[in-house]
C-alpha cells in the first residue's frame, strides 16, 4: 500500500502540472485542441514515467546531497564502458514513445531535425538532474536515448503512411510541448520529496 502512495504521489507531481498548464491552453484554443485531451493525457502519463524509471534529480536531492559533483559521476567517452545490452536496450526503447507521440500531436515536431533536437535536449535535461541524486550522468545515455526518439519516429512515419495521416492532431502551438514538458520537470523538481513524504508515514 505505501508502495502504491509514493507511485502516486511521485506520477501525480508531474502529472497535474503538466494538464494544468495544457488546459488554459486549450481554453484560449478549443479548436485546435479539439480531441486532444486523451493523448495529451498519455503524453503527460508517458513524461512521468520517463522522470520515474530515470530519477530525475529534485530540489530536495540537491539539498541532501548538495551539489557535490566528482569526476567518477561524469562520463564523456561514448561506450568506453563494459556494454550492458539490456540498458542499452531499455534506453532506446524508454524514448520510442517521445519520437511516436510527439510527432502526433505537435505539426513542427514532424520533421526529423526539430524531433531530433527535442530527443536529445529531453535527455540532456534528464541526464544532468540525476547530479542532483548523486547518481551518474553518462553520454551512453545521451546517445541511446537520442537514438530510440528517432526510432520512435520512423515508426510514426511508418504508421502514418500506412493509416495516411488520419490519427495526426493539428494546430497545437508547439509551445504548447515546452511549455507541458517544463511544466512536468519542474513540478517533480519542486514537490516531490520522497523523505519528506517517508517522514509523515512513519515517524
Amino acid at each position: 500500500m505505501d508502495s502504491l502512495l509514493f507511485l502516486g504521489y511521485e506520477g501525480l507531481v508531474s502529472l497535474l502540472p503538466f494538464l494544468l498548464v495544457l488546459l488554459p491552453a486549450a481554453r484560449r484554443h478549443p479548436k485546435r485542441f479539439a480531441g486532444a485531451g486523451i493523448p495529451l493525457l498519455f503524453f503527460g502519463i508517458y513524461l512521468s514515467g520517463v522522470f520515474y524509471f530515470t530519477g530525475a534529480g529534485t530540489l530536495y536531492d540537491l539539498l541532501l546531497y548538495s551539489l557535490d559533483i566528482r569526476a567518477s559521476q561524469i562520463n564523456l567517452i561514448p561506450f568506453s564502458h563494459t556494454i550492458d545490452q539490456t540498458a542499452y536496450l531499455l534506453n532506446v526503447v524508454l524514448f520510442l514513445p517521445l519520437g511516436i507521440l510527439a510527432p502526433l500531436l505537435w505539426d513542427r515536431l514532424r520533421r526529423l531535425l526539430p524531433l531530433l533536437g527535442v530527443s536529445f535536449g529531453f535527455s540532456l535535461l534528464i541526464e544532468l538532474s540525476q547530479l542532483l541524486n548523486n547518481r551518474s550522468t553518462d553520454v551512453d545515455d545521451l546517445i541511446l536515448n537520442t537514438l530510440g526518439g528517432l526510432a520512435g519516429f520512423g515508426l510514426y512515419k511508418l504508421w502514418n503512411r500506412c493509416t495516411g495521416g488520419r490519427w495526426q492532431l493539428r494546430g497545437l502551438p508547439t509551445s504548447s510541448f515546452f511549455l507541458g514538458l517544463a511544466a512536468s520537470f519542474f513540478g517533480r523538481f519542486f514537490l516531490y520529496n520522497e523523505f519528506g513524504l517517508a517522514s509523515l508515514l512513519y515517524f
